[in-house]
């Protein structure tokens, strides 16, 4: 998936946005609602260069996840502490289960895009948790050690695809997923996620 994001021309953008739109769940039409559509030339600098941050709303370094729905329960209960207090953390672990049920995220990269899409989830509590693994796990068919789970309302697609496309740009780099893993404490990720997704903003 990653690929898509390192070609320039406009036909290209246009395949990726609707790559996103599948991989995302949701119907392209309603993300053309939004306006997209019309900037089918420049979308790539519209989602990466978006001038509304992504909040990242915790990070977990090392976490000892054993299998996906141990990272999945790991990611639904971050959310649960920081951003979604009034989801509860199993009705978060169900959202993240029923999408991965559809498709793995996973990328040939070692990267997990997990992502839970709900009408309960206001735009205001839209966020990002980002977990590195103490040893990578099969995620569909890649071994995964970065798992990024996007939380987002059904309300603002369109916010979902930009924040995935700043998330895989940041993952696409080969040095800065190993800078990630390297990260010996929550802080440390939470810091450099945050810097590097948010740093064009």
């Amino acid at each position: 998936m990653f690929d898509w994001l390192r070609r320039g021309c406009s036909g290209l953008l246009r395949a990726f946005f609707h790559k996103l739109c599948r991989t995302l769940n949701i119907r392209s039409d309603a993300v053309s609602a939004q306006g997209f559509t019309k900037i089918g030339n420049a979308i790539n600098s519209k989602l990466v260069n978006a001038s509304q941050k992504i909040k990242i709303a915790s990070a977990s370094a090392k976490a000892d996840c054993v299998d996906i729905p141990a990272a999945l329960a790991e990611i639904a209960k971050r959310a649960h502490q920081t951003i979604l207090p009034n989801f509860s953390h199993h009705a978060l672990t169900t959202a993240l289960n029923k999408r991965e049920l559809i498709n793995f995220t996973s990328t040939p990269e070692g990267v997990a895009l997990p992502h839970a899409i709900c009408d309960e989830i206001a735009p205001s509590d839209s966020g990002v948790v980002i977990l590195t693994l103490l040893r990578p796990i099969l995620w569909g068919s890649h071994q995964v050690q970065i798992v990024v789970g996007l939380l987002g309302s059904t309300s603002e697609p369109w916010r979902q695809v930009r924040n995935l496309a700043r998330i895989a740009r940041v993952c696409s780099q080969d040095n800065m997923r190993q800078q990630l893993i390297a990260c010996a404490d929550d802080a440390a990720l939470l810091n450099l996620f945050d810097k590097e997704c948010n740093n064009d903003a």
